[in-house]
């Protein structure tokens, strides 16, 4: 599907469907009474009045009609709603160009229009927004990075793509290529969660980082085994990884600007590219094999869009990536684990592989000199009664960069929600044996957790993303296609990219 701009006005336009976005107007009022919709409804020959006789339609979030265009013009005219002005945000237009999107998949649709009266409402440019959420949601069922198929009738039961959407008064092209690169980093992390584990072990997400690495100059990369990483002093990781399913790897990407801007920043994205306790706690659910790489996978997307727009500031990117499985060699209760920072952990809980694995990866990035540092994991901690299946927790030791992610998310439609880092809880990680256990008591397990990280950051800012919940979707919903969402690429694409 190829997205453009085109100087066309809806009059002018022609192909099989044209879509019209439309903003709610005050209560009860007719949207033919805007002078925009009444101009296009009178050069299209009433055709949006006739359909409005038939269908309910005021333009409010989520509001969608269809019927038939203008004989030699269109084949098909879609009205779909924005919302109240100034309740547009970047979530609600991604939504109405997923709605659009949706209803393409019947019926003609080989040429495909979208037209705004402005694509600037209330302050918002709507032009990448609306587009990331038409691709994001054309993805739905598709692999498009992934050579896998996983099917041998792979395709047959698709809906055909339309293959150009034209935005019809769109200022500039710049927006699509922002949203492109959006998209693809959803899209990449998206299929590499979705996809089976058994084919998406640490040592493929160590060849997709390898493939992104050679086909950008400004990105270099480096793979450990376990070998390598008991050479860096990774004692934490290598705890983790003995019993690994699969051989467990370390991926350090590295971006160098041109130019670069300030101190080098970094990123960790955990990999739990299986884990069977996910499995238990998901009731044997399949998605819970799956969705413990999200961080991993949200990672290696925003690095497409890095390698794409580029950044101002020297990233480290640090991907640690197990197979976590249950075994005789495996971590057991009361183990004592000496991290790569010195301090010892007491393993007190079955989860502690991906505590140490960050713990770890934290301890490099200050070895790296990041000023800025920000984790993404699914670690399954219990935040979701508090917050949701669509929000994800965030803590953070400094309030800009906690504000700065939070933005991040705001323009990525992912909602981040602050939660108290508490002194005290220190005292549910006292040990008598060790420096700290790994985890506190279950009925806090999600602040400790947070509290055990915050032990291993960098003197510099730190914040931690819990995306466990919104990682996967147990249905369509808006731009989230049912199974992984890509929860996370969004939000760490714009931060790393910037504005």
């Amino acid at each position: 599907m190829k997205l453009t701009t085109c100087a066309d006005t809806p009059a002018q336009w022609r192909g099989e469907v044209l879509a019209l976005a439309v903003p709610q107007g005050p209560a009860d009022q007719n949207p033919l009474a805007g002078p925009w919709l009444a101009a296009v409804d009178a050069a299209l020959d009433g055709a949006v009045s006739r359909l409005l006789a038939y269908d309910s339609f005021t333009g409010a979030r989520d509001e969608l009609v269809t019927g038939p265009g203008v004989p030699a013009r269109c084949e098909r005219l879609v009205l779909i709603g924005l919302g109240r002005p100034d309740a547009v945000t970047p979530h609600t237009a991604r939504r109405a160009g997923a709605a659009l999107a949706r209803t393409l998949t019947s019926g003609p649709n080989r040429r495909v229009a979208l037209a705004l009266e402005s694509w600037h409402v209330d302050g918002t440019d709507l032009t990448e927004h609306l587009t990331e959420g038409l691709s994001l949601a054309v993805h739905c069922g598709r692999w498009n990075v992934l050579p896998d198929r996983f099917r041998a009738d792979y395709g047959a039961d698709l809906p055909r793509e339309p293959e150009t959407v034209e935005l019809l008064g769109a200022a500039s092209a710049e927006p699509l290529t922002r949203a492109e690169a959006f998209t693809d980093a959803l899209v990449l992390a998206r299929e590499l969660v979705a996809a089976p584990a058994n084919l998406i072990t640490p040592d493929r997400l160590a060849r997709e980082a390898t493939a992104l690495a050679a086909a950008h100059d400004r990105f270099d990369v480096e793979v450990w085994d376990e070998e390598q990483c008991r050479a860096q002093g990774l004692t934490g990781f290598c705890a983790a990884a003995v019993g690994s399913a699969a051989p467990a790897r370390f991926i350090r990407i590295s971006h160098r600007p041109a130019t670069p801007s300030g101190p080098p920043v970094a990123v960790i994205g955990l990999g739990l590219t299986y884990d069977d306790r996910g499995v238990a706690r998901s009731g044997g659910a399949v998605e819970g094999a799956k969705k413990y790489m999200a961080g991993a996978g949200a990672l290696l997307g925003a690095a497409t869009a890095l390698a794409t727009l580029g950044g101002t500031r020297e990233a480290h990117l640090l991907i640690p990536a197990v197979a976590k499985t249950a075994g005789p060699k495996s971590l057991h209760l009361g183990d004592l684990v000496t991290t790569a920072s010195g301090l010892t952990v007491e393993v007190n809980h079955p989860d502690a592989h991906g505590r140490l694995m960050m713990a770890d990866a934290l301890h490099l990035a200050a070895r790296l000199g990041a000023e800025r540092t920000v984790g993404v994991s699914a670690l399954g901690l219990p935040v979701a009664a508090a917050l949701g299946p669509k929000a994800a927790a965030l803590w953070s030791t400094d309030d800009a960069l906690a504000a700065d992610l939070a933005a991040a998310g705001r323009d990525a439609g992912e909602l981040l929600w602050r939660l108290p880092l508490v002194d005290e809880y220190e005292d549910e990680l006292w040990a008598p044996f060790a420096n700290l256990r790994s985890a506190g008591p279950a009925g806090g397990d999600g602040a400790t957790a947070a509290t055990f990280l915050r032990r291993f950051a960098p003197q510099g800012a730190w914040a931690h993303l819990e995306i466990t919940e919104p990682a996967w979707s147990p249905r369509i919903d808006g731009y989230y296609n049912a199974g992984a969402t890509g929860y996370g690429a969004g939000t760490l694409a714009r931060w790393l990219c910037g504005p």
